[in-house]
C-alpha cells in the first residue's frame, strides 16, 4: 500500500486518492457518435485514462450488452455510439487487435442481435473482430473462491483478452430491480450455464462468474436505459450520462444510485461487495465530474400489490421474499399474463413463494411452490425450481396445464 506524505498531501487529498473512483459525464447528443465519444473519452479521463490501462500491443475486448435484435433507442442494447467509441480509444491508445464479444440471451440469435444493430457493418470499417460468445472455443476455468460454482466454461476469447472493457447499459431488470454492469458479464456464458444460473442461485453465480472475468474498466451506457419491464421490454430513458469506474462494483452503486435505488437492494452487488470484488459503499466511493445528485433520475420499476389480484381472485401468497422472486413474479404476472389478458392461466392455482411464507389455513385449487425457499412445502403442492426460477420458466409452467 502507498503511503503519502502527509507534509504533501493533507488528509483530504490521501482520503480522495485511496478511494475508488467513479466518474460520471454528461452527454449532450445522444445519436451523434462524436458527441457519445466526446462523453466516453470524458468519462474515462477523469479516472486516468484508457491508455493508463491499455498498453501498446494489448488485445482489447469490448464486451457489450447484446441481449436480442433490437435498436439502441429501446434502451435494450449497448449503444453502437458507445461501443465504436470504446474500439477506436482502444486502439489509439496502442491496442493491436480489438474484439466486440457478446453472447445475446437464451433463445435468441446473436447473428441476428449483429445484423439488426449494424454491428457486422461496423465492425468491418472500424477494424474490430465480432466474436459471438455463443459459438466460440471455451475453455473450463476453475474458481477457488466459488460458493455455486467451482468451474465454468468460459470463451477462449474472454480468456485470451489483455484488458476486458465491459459496456453495458442502465436498465431495470425483471429479477433484480437493475442489470449493470457486473450481470452484464453473464453475456460471456453458454446457453445451458446461464439456465442453471437461475437454477442454483443467480445472485452468487454472478458473483462467481466475475471472480474469474471481472473486467479490467466498466463503462456504463447511460445515453439511453431502460426503465419499468426491463431488461428488454421497458420504456426507454433518455438519461444522457456515461458512468465509468475501475472498479466494476463501484460503478454499479454509483449507477444504482443515479436511478434512485439502493445498492444494497441489488443481491449481486451486496454480494460481490461482501466478498471483496469491489465497493459498494457509496461514503467510500470518490465521485468525479458531475455529481449523482445532478444526474439523479429515478427509474420507474414496477410494483405489484398481491393482495389486490387475491381481490381478483388471484391466489399469490409472499412474505420474506428476495428481490429476485419478487421482481420474477412481478414480471410474470404484469407482463406476460396480465398485459396479454392471460390470468386465467393462474385460475385454479394458489401460488406461494418467500422465505417466510406458510400455506393459507385455506385455499383454493393446486399448490404451487415458487422458488428454492418453499421447497419444504415440496410434499403439499407442485414446485417451480429457481433461485429465482426463470420467468420463462414460469409461464411454461401454466401455459403447458
Amino acid at each position: 500500500m502507498i503511503k503519502w506524505d502527509n507534509q504533501l498531501f493533507g488528509k483530504g487529498e490521501y482520503e480522495v486518492m485511496n478511494k475508488p473512483q467513479v466518474s460520471i459525464a454528461k452527454c449532450q447528443k445522444i445519436h451523434d457518435y462524436l458527441g457519445v465519444r466526446k462523453a466516453v473519452k470524458k468519462s474515462l479521463d477523469l479516472i486516468g485514462g484508457l491508455d493508463s490501462l491499455v498498453s501498446p500491443g494489448d488485445r482489447v475486448l469490448v464486451k457489450p450488452n447484446l441481449i436480442g435484435p433490437y435498436h439502441y433507442t429501446t434502451g435494450a442494447i449497448t449503444s453502437p455510439h458507445v461501443i465504436r467509441a470504446l474500439c477506436e480509444l482502444a486502439k489509439e491508445a496502442g491496442a493491436r487487435k480489438v474484439t466486440i464479444a457478446d453472447g445475446s440471451a437464451v433463445g435468441s440469435k446473436t447473428e441476428e442481435v449483429f445484423a439488426v444493430t449494424g454491428l457486422g457493418e461496423l465492425s468491418t470499417r472500424i477494424g474490430a473482430d465480432l466474436v459471438n460468445l455463443k459459438k466460440t472455443k471455451t475453455i473450463y476455468m476453475g474458481i477457488p473462491q466459488g460458493k455455486v460454482f467451482r468451474r465454468l466454461k468460459i470463451p477462449e476469447a474472454v480468456i485470451e483478452a489483455d484488458v476486458i472493457i465491459n459496456a453495458p447499459v442502465m436498465k431495470t431488470h425483471d429479477v433484480f430491480p437493475a442489470t449493470l454492469g457486473l450481470k452484464n458479464m453473464k453475456g460471456v456464458l453458454q446457453e445451458k450455464d446461464k439456465k442453471r444460473f437461475h437454477k442454483w442461485g443467480l445472485a452468487q453465480s454472478i458473483v462467481d462468474l466475475n471472480k474469474l472475468v471481472l473486467p479490467q474498466v466498466t463503462v456504463l451506457d447511460g445515453t439511453v436505459g431502460m426503465e419499468g419491464m426491463g431488461p428488454a421490454r421497458g420504456t426507454p430513458v433518455n438519461l444522457g450520462i456515461i458512468i465509468s469506474s475501475f472498479d466494476t462494483v463501484a460503478a454499479d452503486s454509483v449507477a444504482a444510485a443515479v436511478m434512485g435505488i439502493d445498492p444494497s437492494e441489488i443481491e449481486y452487488v451486496k454480494l460481490a461487495f461482501e466478498q471483496g470484488l469491489g465497493c459498494a459503499d457509496l461514503s467510500r466511493i470518490g465521485v468525479v465530474g458531475l455529481c449523482i445528485e445532478e444526474v439523479k433520475r429515478p427509474f420507474e420499476r414496477l410494483k405489484l400489490d398481491f393482495r389486490a389480484y387475491r381481490e381478483k381472485g388471484i391466489e399469490i401468497y409472499e412474505k420474506g421474499a428476495c428481490s429476485g422472486c419478487r421482481n420474477t413474479m412481478q414480471a410474470v404476472i404484469a407482463d406476460y399474463m396480465e398485459s396479454k389478458g392471460r390470468l386465467g392461466l393462474l385460475d385454479g392455482y394458489t401460488l406461494i413463494f418467500g422465505q417466510q411464507v406458510k400455506i393459507p389455513d385455506k385455499f383454493e385449487g393446486k399448490l404451487v411452490n415458487i422458488g428454492l425457499c418453499t421447497r419444504k412445502f415440496r410434499e403439499k403442492g407442485e414446485c417451480i425450481p429457481g433461485c429465482p426460477p426463470h420467468p420463462h420458466d414460469l409461464v411454461a409452467f401454466f401455459e403447458d396445464r
